[in-house]
């Protein structure tokens, strides 16, 4: 990754809009079996049907209403810094939000979105590893819009907290921008202070809440997170580090 091509990093590059797919991250890693791409290459749809967050959990979304994409980055990083893509994806939809005057953001470890404790976005990261450095990842992007119904789910949306409607491809725009400038972190001494970003943003960082792990509720606080995405959990009785998906907050 240069600074020069991080500069324009979508700019005058494929750009594939569908009004359906089954997953924007498989689409762009299907084409990506098929021929090479440009780092910047981007997959939008209007309707996910089988869209996938972490863990295999489904991301549902209503047809035309929400952000749902996949773009391809050629980081060159090793991968024991895999985490720090998750990191400046996650700072860059929380000041996407911020730019829409959306207020009470928060980081949910490792990479959700929430807003007054409802998720209102996620991100599926993907990597094509070789000799142990990061060659290409595809970044997924779920980033509810305009649904303002959700079911029993606890999520929520920018038309839920603002109370008015917006341009799809305005605040996809926003995004762009706001990732170029990220980007252009991630090989720089400034990732520590995206890192401390990251952290004071979190869920749980510094403050005692209740988490669900090995099929027990323990009470902590987040204390720390690791370069590697590594959680680390002081209880009254010790410090404990976690990978994802060992622990869920209650």
């Amino acid at each position: 990754m240069s600074n020069n091509s991080a500069k324009t990093l979508f700019d005058n590059k494929t750009y594939v809009f569908m009004t359906e797919c089954l997953s924007t991250n498989d689409y762009l890693l299907k084409l990506l079996k098929k021929k090479s791409y440009q780092e910047g290459t981007m997959v939008n749809t209007s309707y996910q049907k089988g869209g996938r967050g972490q863990r295999n959990n489904n991301w549902l979304s209503e047809k035309g209403k929400n952000l749902t994409f996949s773009f391809l980055l050629e980081p060159n990083i090793e991968l024991s810094n895999q985490f720090l893509l998750h990191i400046i994806t996650s700072i860059s939809i929380f000041k996407t939000l911020l730019e829409i005057n959306i207020k009470n953001i928060s980081i949910k470890w490792p990479n959700d979105i929430y807003v007054n404790d409802k998720k209102i976005a996620g991100i599926l990261i993907e990597n094509l590893v070789y000799q142990k450095f990061i060659h290409k990842s595809v970044i997924g992007v779920g980033l509810n819009i305009n649904q303002a119904n959700f079911g029993i789910l606890n999520a929520t949306s920018t038309i839920n907290e603002t109370m008015k409607k917006h341009n799809l491809d305005q605040i996809l725009q926003i995004f762009k921008s706001i990732f170029n400038k990220e980007y252009l972190k991630l090989n720089s001494n400034k990732i520590h202070e995206e890192f401390d970003f990251y952290k004071k943003n979190l869920i749980g960082y510094q403050i005692e809440k209740k988490y669900e792990y090995n099929s027990a509720v323990i009470k902590g606080k987040i204390i720390d997170v690791l370069s590697d995405g590594i959680l680390v959990i002081q209880t009254k009785d010790s410090i404990i580090k976690l990978n994802f998906g060992d622990i869920r907050l209650v």
